[in-house]
C-alpha cells in the first residue's frame, strides 16, 4: 500500500512538473514573439520641434505631420503599418556673442544676465564665464563662455573681453546720400526709407523729388513690456502725405511681446488700426528688445512662436508680411522661413545668404525733406511672395 502511494505521488509530481514546463514554454514563446514584433518595428529619431511628416521618414506616401513638441517615444500606426518615433533634443545652446566683446569700464553690467544665452528647448539654461576678468580695469581678457542645457548639449565660445574707456569709442558716422545709395543700388532693388515719430515732420514732396519710391512707416508700438499698444503720433500724417505724393507704403509694429497671447493681441490691434488704409508694401513685425530677452524666460522656440503668431494673423487677412531683424539674429535666432525677411545689416554689401524682401543698409541716410539722419533700405518687389 505504501509503495502504491509513493508511485501515485511521484506520478502527480511528474504531471505537475510537465504542466509547469508547458506553461513556461508557451510564455517564453509569447515573449519571444513580442520581442520579435518589437524588433521588427523601425524606430526613427527626430529633433524636437522639427517639422516632419511620415513620408519624410519612411518614404511612404503619407502626409501626416508628426508631433515633435514632446520629448520621448511615440508609436504611430498608419496604412496598416507601425513605426516608433523618438523625439530628442540634441541642439546645443546659442550664445549671442562674437569673438570679441567691448565693455565700457565702470558701467553697470552683469555678464551672465546681459549676454544672450539661450536654447531651442529649455527656457532657462546654465551659462557661465570661465576665466578671470575685471570690469573696473582697462584691458583685454581671454575668457570662455559655456552654456549647457538640461540634456547636456553644450556650447563653448572663446572670446576676448575688452574693457575700454568711453572716450575710445569711435562715434564717426558715415552719412549716405540718396545719390550714393542709388549709385550702389543692387539689381532689382528700389530705394526705400523707414520712418517713425523720431523723424518728426517730414516734407514728403521733397522726399518724392529725391527719388524715394517706397517707405515703411511705424504704425505703432507697445508702450513697454506687458503694456498696451499705442499708435505712432506721426503715423496718420506720414501715411497720408506719402500716398498724396505717390510714395508706396508699408508699415511696421515695434513689439515687446514675451508670449504668444501678447503677439495675438498686438496683431489684432494692428489690423484694427489699418482699417481704411491701403498698403502697397508688407506689414512688418519688429521685435528687437534683446536686452530684455534673458528676463523673459523664453526659448528660441518660444520667440519664433511669438513671431509666427503675429505674422500669421496679419497674413491671413490678406496682407504681405515680413519679419525684421539683424543679420546675426536672422541667421541664429529667427526660423520663420515661410515669411519674408526685412534684413538689417549696415554694410555696402551684405553676405547674408538667405532670401530677403528688404535690406536696411544704414541708419545714417541723408534725404532732402527729412531733418535728421534716416534709415535707408533697398526694397525687392520681386521677392514678395
Amino acid at each position: 500500500m505504501k509503495k502504491k502511494l509513493i508511485i501515485l505521488i511521484t506520478s502527480l509530481v511528474a504531471v505537475i512538473i510537465g504542466i509547469i514546463a508547458i506553461v513556461l514554454i508557451i510564455n517564453n514563446k509569447n515573449t519571444l514573439d513580442k520581442e520579435e514584433t518589437s524588433e521588427g518595428i523601425k524606430t526613427y529619431v527626430v529633433e524636437v520641434y522639427d517639422w516632419i511628416r511620415i513620408k519624410d521618414l519612411t518614404g511612404d506616401d503619407n502626409e501626416e505631420k508628426i508631433d515633435t513638441t514632446k520629448l520621448g517615444k511615440q508609436t504611430i500606426e498608419y496604412d496598416g503599418k507601425t513605426i516608433i518615433v523618438e523625439v530628442k533634443d540634441t541642439t546645443p545652446p546659442y550664445i549671442g556673442l562674437k569673438t570679441a566683446y567691448n565693455h565700457i569700464k565702470d558701467t553697470n553690467f552683469t555678464f551672465e544676465k546681459d549676454v544672450i544665452c539661450t536654447d531651442n528647448y529649455d527656457k532657462d539654461i546654465k551659462c557661465e564665464i570661465i576665466g578671470e576678468y575685471d570690469l573696473t580695469t582697462l584691458g583685454e581678457y581671454n575668457v570662455k563662455v559655456v552654456a549647457v542645457d538640461s540634456h547636456n548639449n553644450k556650447t563653448e565660445k572663446d572670446i576676448i573681453l575688452r574693457v575700454i574707456d568711453k572716450s575710445s569709442i569711435n562715434n564717426d558716422t558715415k552719412i549716405i546720400t540718396v545719390e550714393e545709395a542709388k549709385k550702389n543700388m543692387p539689381e532689382g532693388a528700389h530705394l526705400m526709407m523707414d520712418v517713425s515719430k523720431w523723424e518728426q515732420v517730414i516734407d514728403w514732396k521733397k522726399v518724392k523729388d529725391e527719388g524715394i519710391e517706397y517707405v515703411m512707416i511705424r504704425l505703432g508700438t507697445q508702450k513697454a513690456i506687458d503694456d498696451d499698444s499705442v499708435i505712432d503720433e506721426y503715423f496718420e500724417r506720414n501715411i497720408n502725405e506719402a500716398h498724396k505724393n505717390g510714395i508706396k507704403v508699408g508699415v511696421y509694429y515695434y513689439s515687446y511681446a514675451n508670449d504668444v497671447e501678447d503677439a495675438k493681441i498686438q496683431a489684432e490691434w494692428v489690423l484694427k488700426q489699418l482699417e481704411g488704409y491701403e498698403l502697397e508694401l508688407p506689414v512688418a513685425f519688429d521685435w528687437e528688445c534683446w536686452k530684455f530677452y534673458n528676463s523673459f524666460d523664453i526659448s528660441l522656440h518660444d520667440i519664433n512662436e511669438i513671431g509666427k503668431t503675429f505674422l500669421s494673423i496679419i497674413n491671413e487677412k490678406g496682407y504681405d508680411v515680413v519679419n525684421y531683424g539683424s543679420k546675426n539674429y536672422m541667421e541664429f535666432v529667427w526660423d520663420l522661413d515661410e515669411y519674408g525677411v526685412w534684413l538689417a545689416h549696415y554694410t555696402d554689401k551684405t553676405n547674408y545668404e538667405g532670401k530677403y524682401v528688404m535690406w536696411q543698409f544704414t541708419d545714417s541716410g541723408k534725404v532732402n525733406g527729412v531733418n535728421k539722419n534716416v534709415d535707408l533700405d533697398y526694397y525687392y518687389p520681386n521677392n514678395v511672395e
